[in-house]
Formats: C-alpha cells, structure tokens, sequence
C-alpha cells in the first residue's frame, strides 16, 4: 500500500469506512475475545484496502456471513462498487478485507 491522497475520498466514503470499523470493531468485542486487533488502511492501484484482522476464537465464516451485522459492511462496500470479503475459521481469529475502487 501506499500514501492515501485524502482528496480522493469523498465524506459519505469516508464515512462509510469509518461505520465499517465501527461494526468490525463491535463484533471483535461482542464476539472474538480477542486481545490484538490490526487495522490496515492504504492505497493501492486505485483502490482503498482496509483490513481489520483480529486473534480471536474465529468462526465458521460460511455460516455465519449474514449475521453478527456483517451484512450492513458488505452492503457499505457494495455501495462504492468494491467488496468485503471475510476470512476465518474457528480457532484462527478472523480477517475482514474491504477494497473499494477511488478515482
């Protein structure tokens, strides 16, 4: 990743991006005991790459895509044409990445 040119990134972008932590954020602490949280935020080829990865417990990510309020951070994403896609698996803590395309 690289340096963000602020300009690029429009306020409801940046505050979705914010509502996305936000919710990662919350569930981490509802759901993960984790103790490490990593927050990533970069651009690269034209496109904001945000990861949140925390140690937690993990979950089965297949069964649980449409709960725990992920859905309102893929409908975010969705929203500026990019994805979130979230990895993990019990006892391997979790990974969300989102890429959004900025001009």
């Amino acid at each position: 990743g690289s340096f963000i040119n602020e300009n690029k990134i429009s306020q409801s972008l940046k505050l979705a991006l914010y509502r996305i932590v936000q919710e990662k954020i919350n569930n981490i602490l509802k759901h993960a005991d984790a103790d490490k949280v990593t927050i990533y935020l970069g651009e690269e080829d034209n496109e904001l790459i945000l990861t949140v990865t925390d140690n937690g417990k993990g979950f089965d990510a297949a069964t649980i895509k449409k709960g725990l309020g992920l859905i309102n951070i893929y409908n975010r994403a969705e929203n500026f044409g990019g994805w979130a896609e979230i990895i993990s698996s019990p006892g391997a803590g979790c990974t969300m990445t989102v890429k959004i395309p900025i001009a």
